[in-house]
């Protein structure tokens, strides 16, 4: 899971991918890069941490152009050396016939084995273990004449999730896979075309979502905006099989900014309404003798805190304290982090809130579980007197190998424990989980146009 962003602008477009950026740090804290054209030079840079730090302003007052694309990192493999980490941030950079040209990936492509061969036995030398620049070595090797006849020749070679930017000269390209599994969508303000993983990163640079790119579609932009080189839009690259949208469901649960819209369906309305369910179904008794309130684990409950205190009646409390200068999200750390640390770090119960209370604890997900016990025993240690954890989505009981950090089923503690046994684990009174029924009703998507691999372990790709 990475954000990507691209834009084309009739002025230095430098400043507003950094913008951008900002609106999709969210997707991956880990590293950033940028790469500007003005249609000759390209100028590029990236490094480690997150936007700010990476692109403070005497480096984007560097580059000059009005085109170009940017990347946040999050890293879906395990744990990687310093230098590895920084070879693997995006964009990456390829030649095709003497131009080069810049990438920018967000998913997780499979069995690339055959594809990574085909570029070698061509003369392409592999930089990094990276799936990512598999697609740049195949358009390295291309034989074909134009850049974008040789992307249409490579994409249907690809098996997995993406979302991808590209810069090559004077054009900033966007493709989405066949089953538009990851977000991308197209915006605009009064003097640039943005595309962007999530249409939040149109915010902070004052544009407006226009579309979203459909599932199996390319769209070119240039000085003009949308550039007709492929005829009426959509153009859609992918035929076998046909396109067909499985939007990941994770990005309503947890990825994806509460202020975005994502194939027509704000990302709100599922916490909210998810929230609302969890009231319903998984019903928390009020005790007159014990005051209970409704807390977030923040910020990943919020909103689904929101929806399940107004559909229980019950009083919706600020009870954690975040520390907002503690910017990490704690699920996109890299494997070896000790999140439980991390949390005491980032989070406070308010005594004053949570002593001698029974509280309703709202979280988006359990996955390996190492965190939610840390906050369970905070809230005790704070004179929470019961905790009754709600859940705004199932279990997760299956790998992903779509652009996901959830490698193996040895790290998902419901794919081993029942739901009474992973409640022990988190020492909560009680723990309830949104069925995967009502996670479909709260997205507002029909159930074919969903991927809930990680729920079901029935995904829109398979690795042979």
């Amino acid at each position: 899971m990475c954000g990507i962003l691209g834009a084309v602008s009739n002025r230095n477009v430098a400043r507003e991918i950094r913008l951008g950026l900002y609106g999709l740090q969210h997707r991956g804290e880990q590293g950033a890069g940028i790469a500007i054209s003005n249609g000759q030079h390209c100028w590029v840079h990236k490094g480690r941490g997150l936007v700010t730090q990476v692109f403070p302003d005497e480096v984007i007052e560097e580059a000059e152009g009005n085109f170009g694309i940017g990347y946040t990192r999050y890293s879906t493999v395990g744990d990687l050396t310093e230098k590895e980490m920084f070879v693997n941030i995006q964009p990456f950079q390829g030649e095709f016939h003497g131009e080069s040209f810049q990438l920018g990936h967000n998913g997780n492509l499979v069995d690339l084995e055959e594809s990574r061969k085909e570029a070698e036995s061509k003369g392409y030398q592999f930089k990094t273990t990276s799936d990512t620049e598999v697609i740049v070595g195949l358009l390295s090797v291309s034989k074909k004449k134009d850049f974008i006849e040789a992307l249409l020749d490579v994409l249907p070679k690809l098996k997995g999730a993406f979302s991808l930017v590209i810069l090559y000269k004077n054009k900033v390209i966007g493709v989405r896979d066949r089953f538009g599994i990851r977000p991308l969508c197209l915006g605009h303000n009064e003097s640039s075309f943005i595309l962007a993983s999530e249409s939040c990163a149109f915010h902070t640079i004052k544009g407006r979502l226009l579309f979203d790119i459909q599932p199996g579609e390319i769209i070119i932009l240039d000085e003009n905006g949308i550039n007709s080189q492929l005829g009426d839009r959509p153009f859609i690259w992918a035929s076998d099989p046909k396109p067909k949208l499985q939007l990941c469901i994770f990005e309503l649960v947890y990825f994806a900014r509460p202020d975005s819209v994502i194939d027509g369906q704000p990302v709100y309305f599922y916490r909210r309404k998810a929230g609302e369910f969890l009231a319903e179904d998984h019903p928390v008794e009020v005790d007159e003798e014990k005051n209970t309130i409704v807390i977030a684990v923040p910020d990943s409950g919020r909103y689904y805190d929101l929806g399940f205190s107004q559909a229980s009646g019950i009083p919706l409390e600020e009870g954690i304290f975040r520390n907002r200068y503690f910017a990490t999200r704690t699920f996109l750390t890299p494997r070896n982090t000790d999140r439980a640390a991390l949390q005491e770090l980032k989070f406070r119960p308010l005594r004053k809130v949570v002593h001698g209370k029974r509280v309703v604890l709202i979280e988006d997900s359990v996955i390996r579980a190492n965190v939610a016990p840390t906050i369970v025993a905070m809230l005790r240690e704070e004179g929470a007197i019961e905790v009754h954890l709600r859940v705004g989505s199932s279990p997760i009981c299956f790998t992903c190998h779509l652009g996901i950090d959830m490698a193996t089923r040895g790290e998902l503690i419901a794919a081993s424990l029942s739901v009474e046994e992973v409640r022990k684990h988190i020492q909560a009174d009680t723990l309830a989980h949104l069925s995967q029924e009502r996670m479909i009703e709260a997205s507002g998507f029909k159930r074919e146009d969903l991927s809930m691999g990680c729920f079901t372990g029935d995904y829109p790709v398979t690795i042979d």
